[in-house]
């Protein structure tokens, strides 16, 4: 048997805010929301959807690279997939049992938890990374694993042995990373950096305890042209490379090759699309087969020994120094810059860990015999299944109840707390934090901001502040900026201003005047508001409790708001009392009074819209901006009603109308417009003959003005596919007939409809209909771009 295995190491760093537990607006990734969704619509999803083309560019084949990848995906991106984009979900779990059934074992491979360096880590954190993972991979694919991807493939013995333990029967690695090789029978011979080394051949490496498990070797070149030498550039090359690269003789052989999944359609633009056609390429040959790393082993086992090149990994050419010392490995920066700074930052959040571990030894051990196997146990908490999504209290208490039972209110926030510091101690450790190539990189302020985290977790229940120790150690950590000079600066400036305490997300629910889940928190809130004019005040009792610990802040909050963004909020640690007064008080005093008024009732502040997250800050100045529009909407329209002659007129002799025109003029289409979507039960219904969608741009027109139609363009796309998921299992010629003509209004007044859920769906149309069947969708699927018989 030829075997080949191409596999995908899909994962990011944890982006999540570590206060809010979600990932927050990021204009470095415009113009997507953050890098997590940029990169999902790069590359996660167009995988699961990969085109193939004829030469005029118009689609043959549709295919779920998944299906045939062997992948893993880093549990902390899999939470946010399943958060945010739940049909890539399906379709990675649907890959998994597809190859599951198709060659006996899943396509997916577990990975530790968070991306920390295995070898550099302790003997309980490797555990607890390990069935981390490997709980994760369950919940997600419901079945154990049968192997993991090591972050950055780093590997030591003490690692090996716990993967064992755990019951992982293989992992892969670089080719440099084997030492020696032995074959049945025979002796050792030496493979030094991978010299010598057939990566053809499974290998098992027994370990000090005696137990036992295979390693995998990627084909080391092949990987390298796949990330960086251009063998993407055609799929047809990149299939025939490496059926030329697999033996043809002397018994089975798999032929591995491994890098980062981002390179398929994030790092090289359509990467997808050469990784289908070579997919297709190797599925049409005879002497290869397209499979995984478990699917060949539990076929042809390892009989080979071999032996580990201690302390290594795939991305260091000095074994794991990249992340413990300026070993010279780095990405970007000046010249003359140093990684000096590695060293510190490991020492100083190693002082944290040993002081956060004694004391979570000390305070959970006193009502938990085995605190480390519960630590293990609380990655359920984190699984993010449809359970605890929707009913985190119940989760916490379910928790407790099984793993811990009969806690007081008290203990159980103090158990959670310190389960919640331990996560945040080991995101500490995400190996994103070394890797690139200044202390002030967001890679290292975001594993700070996790360190602070954890810090100020345990001081809120016991007491003891770990922040001075940590940020004199951070001053160790010097680096190449000058105005963040080292560890320490980095956290202070950067990380300090996002911190977030109770009461500031108490006074941020007020004035979003929000209640119910609120990023990892929930807010229960009652709300009064007093109008004067443009002035209000809203008074509310609130409560906000933190989902992961169950800590909680409770009390009265004011919110004096002008309409504008210059929203005031003070908060009472006291529930709300005397609301005759407030209201005396608010309609009787003048603002200066009021300002000191509000300061004796409401102690605690101010606080101003900037405590609010990014996203909440872009939402608050979109309403007040629409609210200032529609004051104003009345007096627009008067404005285009009494020159509307003169704008016609001015068009038709070819002159531009005045700036004051022209924008009272955009601003009553626009909001006609959006009358018009809200109103519509059916929004293809706006791109019929009779639509007052045509009427409206016609007026609009007269006047030399186009309105902005991209608003429409999401609607009208739910709208295209819904109609086509609802056709599929029986497609009606006249419905289709009147989606054609409907798909080419919309593309006559140039509404910018992405078609690529519209083509998949009638892709997944085609594969499921007869021939008789599909001759129906054959006018549409032409229109949207595929190669179809001419008619």
């Amino acid at each position: 048997m030829r075997g080949i295995c191409i596999h995908a190491h899909f994962y990011q760093p944890p982006r999540e805010d570590p206060w809010l537990d979600d990932v927050l607006l990021d204009p470095s990734a415009a113009p997507a929301h953050d890098w997590n969704r940029r990169i999902d619509e790069e590359c996660y999803r167009p995988n699961r959807a990969a085109r193939l083309v004829d030469g005029e560019g118009r689609i043959v084949l549709i295919v779920n690279n998944y299906r045939h990848l062997s992948f893993n995906v880093g549990p902390t991106l899999h939470r946010w997939i399943v958060r945010h984009d739940p049909t890539l979900n399906h379709h990675l779990i649907e890959a998994d049992r597809f190859s599951l059934e198709a060659t006996g074992a899943g396509n997916a491979v577990a990975q530790a938890y968070n991306h920390m360096i295995l070898p550099l880590s302790t003997g309980r954190d490797k555990h607890t990374q390990i069935r981390w993972g490997m709980a994760d991979f369950r919940s997600r694919f419901g079945r154990d694993p049968g192997g993991m991807w090591l972050p950055e493939t780093a590997v030591d013995t003490p690692t090996l042995e716990a993967l064992a333990q755990n019951g992982i029967r293989f992992t892969i690695l670089a080719p440099s990373q084997c030492a020696a090789v032995c074959p049945p029978g025979g002796t050792w011979s030496p493979t030094p950096g991978g010299q010598g080394l057939d990566v053809t051949r499974p290998y098992r490496v027994v370990l000090p305890s005696g137990r036992s498990l295979t390693l995998v070797f990627y084909q080391g070149d092949i990987a390298q042209q796949i990330a960086f030498g251009g063998l993407l550039d055609n799929g047809d090359r990149f299939a025939e490379h490496l059926i030329r690269s697999t033996p043809g003789e002397d018994g089975p052989r798999l032929l591995v090759v491994a890098t980062d999944g981002e390179t398929y359609g994030h790092h090289h633009s359509f990467g997808e699309m050469a990784l289908a056609r070579a997919f297709q390429r190797l599925s049409e040959q005879r002497e290869v087969l397209v499979t995984n790393v478990d699917a060949f082993l539990r076929q042809h086992p390892a009989t080979w020994e071999c032996r580990i090149a201690e302390n290594t990994s795939w991305s260091c050419a000095h074994g794991v120094e990249r992340w413990r010392s300026d070993c010279g490995c780095h990405t970007g920066g000046e010249p003359g810059w140093h990684q000096a700074w590695r060293g510190p930052l490991r020492d100083a959040l190693d002082r944290l860990r040993d002081r956060i571990d004694e004391l979570y030894e000390e305070r959970v051990g006193a009502y938990c015999d085995a605190p480390w196997a519960l630590r293990d146990q609380a990655v359920e908490l984190y699984l993010d299944s449809p359970k605890n999504l929707g009913a985190p209290k119940a989760t916490r208490e379910g928790f407790l109840a099984r793993c811990c039972p009969g806690l007081d209110p008290e203990a159980s926030r103090l158990v959670l707390t310190f389960l919640e510091a331990q996560k945040l101690r080991l995101f500490m450790y995400t190996s994103c934090g070394w890797f690139f190539n200044d202390v002030a990189g967001l890679e290292t302020q975001q594993i700070l901001g996790y360190a602070l985290r954890a810090a100020e977790q345990v001081r809120s229940v016991t007491g003891v502040d770990l922040e001075p120790p940590l940020l004199r150690d951070l001053e160790e950590a010097r680096g190449n900026c000058p105005d963040l000079p080292n560890g320490r600066a980095v956290l202070e400036r950067k990380m300090l201003p996002r911190r977030r305490s109770l009461e500031d997300l108490a006074a941020t629910a007020a004035l979003l005047d929000t209640s119910g889940a609120y990023y990892a928190f929930f807010v229960r809130s009652a709300t009064r508001t007093l109008p004067s004019g443009d002035l209000a005040l809203r008074v509310s009792d609130l409560e906000i409790t933190d989902a992961r610990t169950g800590a909680s802040w409770s009390g009265a909050a004011a919110v004096l708001s002008s309409g504008g963004i210059d929203d005031v909020c003070r908060l009472s640690p006291a529930p709300l009392e005397d609301e005759e007064t407030l209201r005396r008080g608010f309609y009787r005093k003048d603002l200066i009074s009021l300002g000191s008024f509000l300061e004796e009732h409401f102690p605690l502040g101010p606080w101003h819209l900037d405590v609010l997250a990014p996203d909440d800050r872009l939402m608050v100045a979109g309403e007040r901006t629409r609210h200032a529009e529609l004051r104003h909407m009345d007096t627009a329209q008067d404005i285009l009603t009494a020159n509307w002659r003169l704008l016609v007129q001015l068009h038709d002799i070819g002159t531009p109308p005045p700036a004051f025109l022209e924008a009272a003029s955009t601003l009553v289409f626009r909001e006609r417009l959006a009358g018009m979507a809200r109103q519509v039960s059916h929004v293809l219904d706006l791109l019929e003959p009779d639509s007052p969608l045509l009427t409206l741009l016609e007026e609009a027109h007269s006047m030399g003005l186009a309105p902005e139609l991209s608003l429409f363009a999401p609607r009208l796309a739910e709208g295209f596919h819904d109609e086509l998921h609802r056709l599929r299992t029986a497609p009606d010629e006249k419905i289709l007939d009147r989606l054609l003509r409907l798909w080419r209004v919309a593309r006559d007044l140039d509404i910018p409809v992405n078609p690529w859920r519209l083509q998949n769906e009638i892709w997944r149309s085609l594969e499921r209909a007869e021939e008789r069947t599909a001759r129906r969708w054959l006018p549409l699927a032409r229109e949207l771009g595929f190669a179809t018989p001419q008619p």
